[in-house]
């Protein structure tokens, strides 16, 4: 599976999937300088027609940290 790959007005790289057809999506965005200095993932819940709903950022030294949790969830669920 392929997403596109958009830019922000702030410059930052960003794919939406979305989460509820037509209601609302998630966006991560890959943030060069996040809220502690360092690169980032940031997820927010971005309901459509409407702002983006804050969200938590986490380090790129964290991601396979994320993936691999995100992983076994989805493996456990089968």
């Amino acid at each position: 599976m392929s997403h596109e790959i958009k830019i922000d007005s702030s410059n930052q790289k960003y794919i939406e999937v979305e989460t509820v057809n037509g209601v609302e999506s998630l966006r991560v965005t890959f943030v060069e300088d996040g809220f502690t200095g360092k690169p980032c993932l940031r997820f927010n819940i971005r309901p459509h027609g409407k702002h983006l709903r804050p969200g938590p950022e986490f380090e790129i030294d964290y991601a396979p940290d994320l993936l691999s949790a995100i992983t076994q969830l989805l493996m456990d669920a089968k």
